[in-house]
């Protein structure tokens, strides 16, 4: 099943698809990347819709994000402003759109990699000649991450419960509030990260040189067709995009 593919072809596939949003900067090419990147996501059966509902708490921070990128750019053709005043122009649009797919596409990435068990990916960056320890802490970060958004929300939560509606504050008071938040997430995480490396030192990580496993990931048929594909795709990609610009 293509959701079964080699962790290792999904790895791929990110790679690919996360450096082409990253450097392209024509629009028509960024909405392609992002395109491709959701058909991706859906032929490996990824859970987009968590995402989206991630995305959603979020798209206030992001929509300010993109305004501020359209108004601090002043450069290109006015679209909204006089003759002595210019609020937004066509390339400020442009940089603010150019944000938006980069952030997508690296949230589309995400999904992709979600879809492969923590041990099989730890297992394909071993094969890539990645050092296990390596391996071993990228496992780790991507777990943490979970962790430290369900931190964020219980101490919220928190906040909430005794009576304070961060929403009806004055923005100043808001932001001294989410800057005393960062204090028990920050250290809950460090609490949980100290309790992490006592395990693992108590179950003799790193006692030998070299680490064996039970577990050989092998390409099958349609992982090399995958493979081939991608990159024959993403080098068309990069020859359209030089014949734009």
């Amino acid at each position: 099943m293509i959701r079964d593919a080699d962790p290792r072809t999904k790895l791929f596939i990110v790679m690919c698809i996360s450096t082409l949003g990253l450097f392209f900067s024509n629009p028509w090419m960024q909405l392609t990347v992002f395109f491709l990147g959701l058909l991706a996501a859906f032929i490996f059966k990824a859970s987009l819709m968590s995402s989206v509902k991630r995305l959603r708490k979020m798209m206030s921070v992001i929509v300010m994000i993109v305004i501020l990128q359209s108004i601090f750019v002043k450069s290109g053709n006015v679209v909204i402003g006089t003759k002595n005043f210019t609020l937004i122009t066509d390339e400020g649009l442009k940089r603010g759109f150019g944000f938006l797919m980069r952030l997508l596409v690296i949230l589309i990435s995400g999904t992709i990699i979600s879809t492969c068990s923590m041990r099989m990916l730890v297992q394909g960056l071993v094969q890539m000649k990645l050092p296990y320890d390596m391996a071993f802490m990228t496992s780790v970060g991507i777990r943490f991450l979970p962790l430290l958004m369900e931190e964020t929300k219980d101490t919220f939560t928190a906040i909430q419960l005794k009576g304070i509606d961060i929403r009806n504050l004055p923005l100043k008071r808001r932001f001294e509030i989410i800057s005393y938040v960062f204090t028990p997430v920050i250290a809950g995480t460090l609490n949980k990260a100290k309790k992490l490396s006592l395990s693992v030192e108590c179950r003799g990580f790193r006692a030998y040189d070299r680490r064996t496993s039970i577990i050989q990931l092998k390409f099958n048929r349609s992982d090399y067709m995958i493979l081939a594909a991608t990159a024959m795709l993403s080098l068309a990609l990069i020859l359209v995009n030089i014949s734009v610009l």
